[in-house]
């Protein structure tokens, strides 16, 4: 089942970041990169993480450079998108294996007052390892189990030298891959990157156009949000004597916010999370201070920050989330120094939303539908599915 769970999230990913790559492409300046990247496993368990050399990355970029004058391409300054395809090793070939991705991107412009010119870009797709755990063959390997793993992947690059048809980068990133926690052992692997890159275009008018202010974006639209989530988590061996078992978390969440220039959504708001196998794991045993009231002890309340980028029917959206109440995870993973201390109290979210109606279209009530990895602070927590409602004031 969460095979199956996993490579729909997948597909679902993948296909509504390759939507935004159909929308209005009349104008259009194909490129072709090659990127090496260097860099080092980040552990995020200090007490047991499987030993590491340098991480190495070779991959294959391809993409356009967006011209047309849709809404969304000149508010984003004009943005690249495309696709990666990587192979890369984590520095332990007998553990880790080896890796192939793909993943669908958009890079934006930023730093536009600087002289020098900078690029954000931001991946979201999948990775294959060669090699996963095992509990006879690689016991060690308590970071990556499944055959198929998140990959988010975030980096800053810097052109260094540019002609009519190539430009030179370096670029500093982060990468995330993990199933959000629907097999375990699945601590996730973290790894921060140094690359450099080649960047081949195919005509010499590879210089993105000049952002023209329209008065009509300058808008604060306000509205009220209501979600309604199921993820897939399953136990692992710090919260009971029975792993391997995959049970539903429910979400639901309420919030207030503004769309920003018809293109960016800023919110906050509360949400509540039932766990439950936390809540039959305290139902079958005796746990001071928390089986006397399963449901409420099962429970996790946050207050959520969220950001989201609209980019016609697809939104790309990020949570941060300081967690209110959250007993059974703090009872079963306890301070033990400052990152277990901000994993108690900061989780995130990040995901993709497919809109029903073109949030361009400024729709007076829109709803999607949502996936979505939920982390604390690093480490996976669960994958989720998820409806939604945005209602304007």
């Amino acid at each position: 089942m969460p095979r199956k769970i996993t490579v729909t999230v997948f597909v679902l990913f993948c296909s509504g970041l390759l939507s935004v790559f159909s929308q209005e492409t009349t104008k259009q300046t194909r490129f072709f990169e090659t990127e090496y990247a260097i860099g080092k496993i980040i552990p995020n368990d200090f007490d047991f993480f499987p030993k590491n050399g340098p991480q190495q990355i070779v991959a294959f970029n391809y993409g356009i450079l967006k011209h047309d004058t849709s809404s969304w391409g000149r508010f984003y300054n004009f943005p690249e998108i495309g696709i990666t395809a990587l192979y890369g090793n984590a520095g332990n070939n007998r553990v880790f294996g080896h890796q192939i991705s793909l993943l669908p991107f958009v890079t934006f412009n930023v730093f536009n007052r600087s002289k020098a010119v900078y690029k954000l870009r931001i991946g979201l797709g999948a990775s294959y390892f060669s090699e996963r755990f095992d509990i006879e063959k690689n016991p060690t390997n308590n970071v990556i189990s499944s055959i198929f793993s998140w990959d988010i992947r975030t980096a800053l690059y810097r052109n260094i030298i540019e002609t009519n048809k190539f430009v030179l980068k370096f670029g500093v990133g982060f990468a995330h891959q993990s199933n959000s926690h629907t097999r375990i052992p699945n601590k996730g692997m973290n790894s921060l990157l140094f690359s450099v890159s080649g960047q081949f275009y195919t005509n010499e008018n590879y210089k993105k156009p000049i952002r023209i202010s329209n008065e009509k974006y300058a808008s604060k639209d306000k509205f009220v949000h209501f979600r309604q989530g199921v993820g897939f988590h399953e136990q692992n061996e710090y919260e009971g004597p029975q792993t391997n078992l995959v049970r539903p978390v429910y979400s639901t969440t309420v919030g207030y916010g503004k769309i920003v220039n018809h293109h960016v959504k800023l919110s906050t708001g509360f949400t509540y999370r039932f766990y439950q196998h936390y809540y039959d794991f305290l139902t079958d045993s005796n746990i001071v201070g928390l089986s006397n009231n399963p449901t409420l002890n099962a429970s996790n309340f946050l207050i959520y920050f969220n950001g989201e980028l609209f980019m016609h029917h697809v939104g790309l959206d990020f949570d941060l989330e300081v967690n209110l109440y959250k007993p059974f995870f703090n009872h079963f993973h306890p301070s033990k120094n400052v990152v277990s201390t901000l994993r108690q109290i900061l989780s995130t979210r990040k995901g993709l939303n497919l809109y029903l109606f073109d949030t361009h279209s400024l729709p007076k009530t829109n709803m999607y539908i949502g996936a979505y990895v939920n982390t604390n602070l690093g480490r996976a927590d669960f994958m989720e599915f998820s409806v939604g409602i945005l209602k304007k004031l």
